[in-house]
């Protein structure tokens, strides 16, 4: 009975083992893993408003997102005052987070309103994927990263605050 118990002992200690390392790291149901500070964010692919796809194997310094119709023109209303290698020239990526509009209005509505931006934008029509950056109400959520390591994450509400981290 004693070596049945050091034996299941033994054994209950050899899995919490191999599984501890991966229970810091969080996942949704599709596996998309949540994106948190010194996290790592895995290469994805999105299309822009134009419908070109943008595979993300290096990150920007910067992944500035919208998920709301308020930071959607907070992000028209700064980018579209900026020169046009402004991105570039900053190694900003943009993206907005449409998986909740209907496709239709997205369609007929909101892409052709962001096919007038001087800039490109990536959108996310997946809510999995989109679920798993952080946010905050009525704020942009900027990720500072360091290849594609997240060092800092901040929640901006004006262009002030934008302006701020990006450029400060």
């Amino acid at each position: 009975m004693k070596r049945l118990t050091t034996k299941l002992l033994l054994s209950l200690l050899l899995l919490l083992l191999f599984t501890l390392p991966s229970l810091g790291d969080s996942y949704n149901k599709k596996g998309y893993k949540m994106i948190e500070q010194n996290s790592t964010i895995a290469p994805f692919t999105l299309n822009d408003q134009f419908g070109k796809e943008h595979n993300l194997t290096q990150m920007p310094k910067l992944l500035i997102c919208s998920f709301g119709k308020d930071t959607g023109k907070l992000i028209s209303d700064y980018f579209n005052a900026q020169s046009s290698d402004y991105l570039e020239s900053h190694e900003i990526k943009l993206m907005a987070d449409v998986s909740g509009v209907p496709s239709l209005l997205r369609k007929t509505i909101i892409v052709p309103k962001m096919k007038k931006y001087n800039f490109e934008i990536l959108l996310s029509t997946d809510s999995d994927f989109s679920n798993n950056f952080p946010k905050k109400e009525d704020s942009l959520t900027v990720l500072k990263l360091d290849g594609d390591k997240v060092v800092e994450i901040l929640f901006v509400a004006d262009e002030g605050g934008l302006k701020e981290a990006i450029e400060g």
